[in-house]
């Protein structure tokens, strides 16, 4: 008895298929032709949902009909033709990146022509995390002085650390500085890194970035669970750089 095969889903999508689909070519391979009776009866689908995949595999060009005297009959194809999905897919995306080399282009003069604007973003959980402190060392390692301020708080330091535990040897690789002023106990100097500390009697985990136009907030949820804050706007980035440089200097 020959072994059905199968495709993962991440296949079938790519070239343009349902499992469900799938399931139906499977079955008229197996019947020859048949009507849609019998397909959806061997394919264990109701009847709505059997002629909504055959549809689909006739528009693909797997699946053929002819019509008789009482019933609509569905042959399918060579399985060849599913190759041939796969380079019509493989095509269609060629020419989708070459319309956007020369469309996006323009999409970014729109974006460059309009005054600034500033946003806000929210982040979840270590990969969120991850993805501010990526953000943090990319715009830092292209400004002037490489530099970049931090207030670090002991509630939250270590689960920061945690989301990417490489980050301070990545820093001080790239050679970008950084001032910090810890809230509470703990923290230590790594390289290129200057550091102050304030008392607290109460943990305040929310832990803040100032860098180069942006400034992000991390904390934590109820659930203890990391989230994060971006705010890219200048005026407020120049304003927390103002407050922090004046808190340094009395500290």
């Amino acid at each position: 008895m020959l072994k059905t095969p199968t495709l993962s889903d991440e296949t079938l999508e790519l070239i343009g298929l349902k499992p469900k689909d799938m399931r139906v070519y499977t079955v008229l391979l197996k019947l020859g032709t048949a009507p849609l009776r019998r397909v959806a009866q061997e394919s264990g689908l109701n009847r709505g949902t059997a002629y909504d995949a055959l549809k689909r595999l006739i528009d693909l060009g797997l699946v053929s009909h002819m019509d008789a005297k009482t019933h609509r009959y569905f042959t399918a194809e060579d399985p060849q033709k599913l190759t041939g999905l796969a380079v019509r897919r493989e095509v269609a995306i060629q020419e989708a990146q070459l319309k956007l080399k020369d469309v996006v282009p323009q999409f970014q003069e729109l974006l460059g022509s309009s005054a600034h604007r500033p946003s806000v973003r929210y982040y979840e959980g270590e990969a969120g995390v991850r993805e501010i402190l990526e953000d943090v060392l990319k715009t830092s390692e292209k400004s002037p002085d490489k530099m970049f301020r931090i207030y670090s708080s002991e509630g939250i330091r270590d689960l920061i650390a945690h989301a990417w535990p490489g980050f301070i040897k990545l820093r001080v690789r790239k050679r970008v500085r950084v001032k910090t002023i810890s809230i509470g106990a703990g923290g230590a100097t790594h390289g290129l890194d200057e550091r102050k500390w304030l008392t607290q009697t109460n943990k305040a985990p929310s832990y803040i970035f100032i860098y180069p136009g942006k400034t992000s907030f991390v904390s934590l949820d109820e659930r203890r669970q990391l989230f994060g804050v971006m705010i890219d706007d200048e005026a407020i980035s120049a304003t927390q750089e103002m407050i922090f440089d004046a808190l340094w200097k009395m500290m």
